[in-house]
């Protein structure tokens, strides 16, 4: 292993750095192609962009290997959440902040130091089994540079995403299903002062619907939430549209499917009720998965963990990731954390020592998969 502590640092340091929020990908991008180019390796970008709406496509590199035990791919994601202003990384106490009221980007860009630093070390010396690395776009966004890969080309076994929050050692094996409720209601204008009794208020009926639905944590399995509200055109106008943007999430497809038509059935009762039309689309953002404690990605990730001194954690997760598009593509995949704390808020961190056990379970990984069958 070639990469020091202080290297893979200042590595992150200069990742973090540059803005990538989703759909922005292009200036990381560009930085990692040359990095993996000046380490000797021969990266490709596909045409992704248009279809998921970046400026950039994702970025893979294969490894060829000694060809031993069972070839695998990595991944990580390049963009980060939205932010407001630029990040500045500071270290203090051997933990890294933001400098300023801004997130870090430590995910997915933790993952992203530790795995340019393996590829760089990979370069020079080969790894014991094949290996595909995959730097995707717009994670953030319902996971459309994954969905955008050709994953019949990555000629891999088993996959890992680094894409976790929490110490080293947490091995996702499980992953919710999630679909996407969106409600457009369609009142009538008039305005609020001289006939407010010739309008139909849209906001008013989209209150109702949000009013009747049950949210928040519906059962151990099942989670439902209205994250965006908009309508309206001005203060003194009944507004005559409104639009709510809803979400279910669930590890049970029939719990799924009945609370997502708990939802549309709120919605369509409170238009009802107004005297309102509405028009409602239900679409499925990312298909969950569950893997048994000894299906081969689950197995080398234990066996890596234990290696590298860690006592692996296998868990469920109530989100989603990349590796729910690998699963859903039929490459058995685990999610596996990257060190980063307080993901998404401007309180995020990395603790520096979680950067250089990343980089180590990488390696431990390739090691575990040349011995696995």
């Amino acid at each position: 292993m070639g990469a020091d502590l202080d290297a893979l640092l200042d590595l992150f340091v200069r990742l973090v750095e540059i803005p990538s929020p989703s759909g922005h990908e292009r200036a990381v991008a560009d930085f990692i192609l040359a990095y993996l180019r000046d380490a000797g390796l021969e990266p490709v970008e596909d045409a992704s962009g248009p279809a998921t709406g970046s400026d950039s496509g994702n970025i893979t590199v294969h490894v060829p290997g000694e060809g031993r035990g069972t070839p695998i791919v990595v991944a990580a994601h390049m963009d980060t959440v939205t932010v407001e202003g630029s990040i500045r990384a500071v270290v203090e106490g051997g933990v890294v902040r933001s400098a300023g009221d801004t997130i870090l980007g430590a995910d997915d860009k933790a993952a992203c130091a530790a795995l340019l630093a393996l590829l760089a070390d990979l370069a020079s010396a080969p790894p014991p089994c094949s290996l595909t690395a995959v730097f995707s776009t717009c994670e953030e966004v319902g996971l459309r540079g994954a969905k955008a890969l050709d994953l019949g080309r990555l000629a891999a076994r088993a996959g890992f995403v680094l894409d976790s929050a929490g110490p080293i050692g947490a091995v996702i094996t499980r992953a919710p299903s999630q679909k996407m409720v969106t409600a457009d209601f369609h009142g009538v204008a008039a305005h609020a002062g001289i006939a407010p009794e010739q309008g139909r208020s849209a906001i008013a009926a989209a209150a109702a619907a949000v009013a009747g639905m049950r949210l928040g944590r519906i059962d151990d399995d099942t989670t439902a939430n209205v994250g965006l509200i908009s309508g309206g055109s001005a203060v003194n106008v009944v507004p005559e549209r409104c639009r709510i943007e809803a979400e279910v999430r669930s590890h049970d497809p029939s719990r799924l499917a009945e609370h997502t038509a708990h939802v549309v059935d709120a919605v369509e009762l409170a238009a009802g009720l107004a005297g309102i039309d509405v028009e409602v689309t239900v679409r499925d953002a990312f298909t969950g998965f569950a893997l048994a404690d000894d299906e081969l990605p689950v197995r080398i990730a234990r066996a890596a963990l234990r290696e590298t001194g860690f006592e692996p954690r296998l868990l469920a997760s109530g989100g989603g990731s990349d590796v729910n598009v690998y699963n859903a593509a039929g490459l058995p995949s685990v999610n596996l954390s990257q060190g980063a704390e307080k993901i998404h808020t401007p309180d995020e961190y990395l603790p520096v020592e979680r950067l250089g056990d990343a980089y180590r379970l990488l390696h431990a990984l390739l090691r575990a998969a040349a011995a696995a069958t």
